[in-house]
């Protein structure tokens, strides 16, 4: 048994003509794996926060037993909302700037009598404005505070590239001691690690998670080049919107699959609850019908602006 290959929607893009169309379909199905996904980058950062000094309280609340999604209210399956939910407190980002040792360090600490959730969002404020005024990170690799509060993968993800830019300087610094952490925190959550597989089961999921993850990394590319023809007026935002659809909402769906299908990889068959994956998200799969009702306008005028789209 072998899963078919799963290409991304092309949101009606015509494939532009080649010398050899065949060769360059196949280099495109079969190029690697995508080195890290989201999940895998979230189980990377999490081990250098742990180095990080200041960070133990926040680590602690992490994985106290008592710990809770703030969404769900459920305990933590994955990293993602683990790290989404200790960005949003708003002190735990001073903490990482104050570790690239600063002139003028920003206060985290919070006064309990006065409203949490803007405190929280004020420290957030400073964080980024800190970044911005000491050119720790670059204008366009810094998130918003409604990118941060907003509940959708797509911000997520510019957070945690801002965050992986002030992490990482920190690390060049010599800064991150990795003597304070017996084990990984990244341990209570299982990566999965495809070698080779052992029988026709574990080539199937190997094939299963693999092809996800090309999937959400082509979602992406797509979604670049639809931010590009934005950014460059190369055709006009009607049409933008009318080729693309609900192509963010696609990309952020398809990124909460790909998490909700990492954890279960390394695990025994027994404990593989893939159809339980499939069920509990079974409405988010409606946000194709979008996608399918408008593949044929979206084609069309594709092919209208073929010479605009090149």
């Amino acid at each position: 048994m072998e899963l078919s290959r799963r290409t991304a929607p092309g949101m009606g893009i015509p494939v532009m003509e080649t010398s050899n169309p065949s060769q360059n379909l196949e280099s495109i199905l079969n190029r690697n794996t995508p080195a890290t996904s989201i999940y895998q980058k979230s189980i990377n950062l999490l081990d250098k926060l742990a180095c990080i000094d200041g960070f133990e309280p926040y680590m602690t609340a992490m994985f106290d037993d008592g710990a809770r999604d703030m969404k769900e209210g459920a305990p933590y399956l994955n990293p993602i909302q683990l790290l989404w939910d200790t960005f949003r407190q708003g002190t735990s980002l001073c903490v990482i700037y104050n570790a690239l040792h600063p002139s003028e360090l920003l206060d985290t600490s919070l006064d309990e009598t006065k409203n949490i959730l803007r405190q929280r969002k004020e420290r957030v404020y400073r964080f980024v404005k800190a970044c911005k005024e000491t050119q720790a990170v670059r204008d366009e690799d810094l998130f918003t505070i409604s990118e941060l509060f907003k509940d959708d993968t797509n911000s997520f993800v510019k957070v945690l590239k801002t965050i992986e830019i002030v992490v990482d300087a920190v690390q060049s610094r010599g800064l991150l001691d990795t003597d304070r952490i017996a084990e990984k925190p990244s341990a209570k959550f299982a990566e999965a690690q495809l070698g080779p597989p052992q029988d026709n089961r574990e080539r199937v999921v190997k094939e299963f998670v693999e092809t996800e993850r090309k999937y959400v990394q082509d979602l992406e590319l797509l979604q670049g080049y639809m931010d590009e023809l934005q950014r460059k007026n190369i055709i006009s935002s009607d049409t933008i919107r009318y080729i693309f659809a609900n192509l963010n909402s696609i990309v952020d769906f398809q990124r909460r699959f790909l998490v909700g299908i990492e954890p279960y990889v390394p695990k025994s068959p027994e404990e593989q609850h893939f159809g339980e994956l499939f069920v509990s998200m079974k409405e988010g799969f409606m946000v194709y019908e979008p996608y399918c009702a408008n593949y044929t306008r979206a084609t069309k005028l594709c092919i209208a602006e073929q010479e605009a789209l090149k």
